[in-house]
């Protein structure tokens, strides 16, 4: 009886003790800081190399692997120098499952190839988790504080397993590209990325932030999960909302995309607006990633100027690589048994439809605009390429290889074979893709010279 007693008393004090780390306040803003994150690198300012994970689960994450092992092992001469086309990356966008693999390679760098593997992509982390609420009576106390949540509990779990204790400011002590964590506002509707131009605005502090509740804000899918909360301290700082605010929402006409955005910015500044952010997966604004970039451009009006802005000022190439591991299962719609598998079966064909068909109108924005965006800058005097890899299980010819993959659940347990089939499919669509093979063609024949044939890689 009185160890069953401390028991029951450990657990109450564990649950009036629960609470979510609070995001911490920024003491005072200065303008002009970087807004990503991201360790020095030497890659080239020629060209501009973006990827971008989508959702997914560990279908996503694996998928994504499998295209940094491939950019590892494509070599390329850039400067008369030989290189890795990985170490030219210079931004990686996550979403939801595709948000861990762009995490762990930030913080880690090549480690990413010696233990991602087994931390996370060969691991049943929905079963951990699982047992994590079922079979610990501590949790069952702590989940029933209005202060923490399933996302809390799962955000602790990334931490300790796979993030190991790092923050956002840790994405700058590694080499390599900048990191753009993706999830979704709740109450406003929009994206919201881990950066400093969505923190600044709550007056919050973006560097101490752990990657984990990054993460886990990404990928907290509504219902299964509950949102991540950000304490908003709007107000404080001294923060001054940027000159295209002001201007875009005074000369802009209601309904443009720089409008809208520029009416979301100014909400995070007023403090009547509500004291917490509520995130959600990233997947319901952007289940792709690249509305980051596209966004950027529009504020700015130029993809020249951001280039500028960003350093790569003489840039002649964009290449963008979008990994997307959307799936079409192949579904019998008469075999539906009784009502209650007819309903859950026809929610999971109406949110399939949605994904795909706003993934498709986005590709078709991003990749026009983009194209339309590098002509300016070409007719202007500065040639300019933009080429738009995409990385699908449409790519994949066999069809019995291709339904498998389409078959796959959005989970975070798979099968080794499973991700070991992913990897694969990532490194080949991409070596074999159209638009790859392009762009290396072009960055050969500049290194050749205009009096040397180019050769295809």
């Amino acid at each position: 009886m009185r160890i069953l007693a401390a028991i029951v008393a450990a657990c109450l004090a564990a649950a009036g003790c629960a609470h979510f780390p609070e995001n911490q306040p920024l003491v005072a803003w200065s303008p002009g800081r970087p807004l990503l994150a991201m360790g020095a690198q030497e890659s080239s300012r020629d060209i501009v190399v973006l990827l971008a994970f989508s959702g997914g689960g560990t279908r996503a994450a694996a998928l994504a692997y499998g295209v940094l092992e491939e950019l590892r092992d494509t070599v390329v001469e850039i400067g008369g120098e030989r290189r890795r086309l990985l170490d030219e990356v210079d931004l990686v966008s996550g979403v939801s499952g595709g948000s861990f693999t762009a995490a762990y390679y930030g913080l880690f760098g090549d480690r990413i190839f010696e233990d991602f593997a087994e931390r996370f992509l060969r691991r049943n982390v929905q079963g951990d988790l699982l047992r994590r609420v079922v079979l610990n009576p501590v949790n069952w106390f702590r989940l029933g504080s209005a202060r923490f949540s399933r996302s809390d509990l799962a955000a602790e779990y990334y931490d300790e397993h796979i993030f190991e204790g790092r923050t956002i400011a840790e994405f700058g002590a590694v080499p390599g590209p900048a990191i753009l964590l993706n999830a979704t506002d709740l109450v406003r509707g929009v994206r919201f990325s881990f950066i400093r131009e969505q923190f600044d605005p709550i007056c919050s502090d973006l560097l101490s932030y752990p990657v984990a509740r990054a993460v886990a804000a990404s990928s907290a899918v509504p219902g299964l999960l509950t949102p991540i909360r950000l304490r908003s301290y709007a107000g404080t700082c001294g923060y001054e909302l940027p000159e295209w605010v002001a201007d875009a929402l005074a000369s802009e006409r209601a309904g443009t995309r720089r409008y809208t955005q520029a009416r979301v910015a100014a909400s995070y500044v007023n403090p009547d607006a509500g004291s917490t952010v509520f995130l959600v997966d990233g997947g319901i604004t952007d289940n792709l990633g690249v509305r980051g970039p596209f966004d950027r451009v529009v504020r700015t009006g130029s993809l020249d100027a951001v280039l500028t802005e960003a350093g790569y000022g003489g840039a002649h190439a964009v290449l963008l690589i979008v990994v997307n591991a959307q799936t079409e299962p192949d579904l019998d719609l008469e075999d539906t048994g009784n009502i209650f598998r007819s309903l859950a079966l026809m929610a999971g064909i109406t949110s399939g439809i949605q994904i795909r068909r706003f993934n498709f109108e986005t590709l078709e924005l991003v990749r026009t605009s983009f194209e339309r965006w590098a002509d300016r800058i070409s007719s202007a005097g500065h040639p300019f390429t933009f080429q738009m890899a995409e990385v699908s299980f449409s790519h994949v010819r066999d069809p019995e290889r291709r339904r498998g993959l389409n078959n796959l659940p959005t989970s975070f347990a798979l099968d080794d074979e499973a991700v070991d089939e992913l990897r694969g499919v990532g490194r080949g669509v991409l070596r074999n893709s159209e638009h790859f093979q392009e762009f290396l063609r072009a960055l050969q024949a500049e290194e050749a010279g205009p009096s040397q044939p180019s050769v295809a890689p």
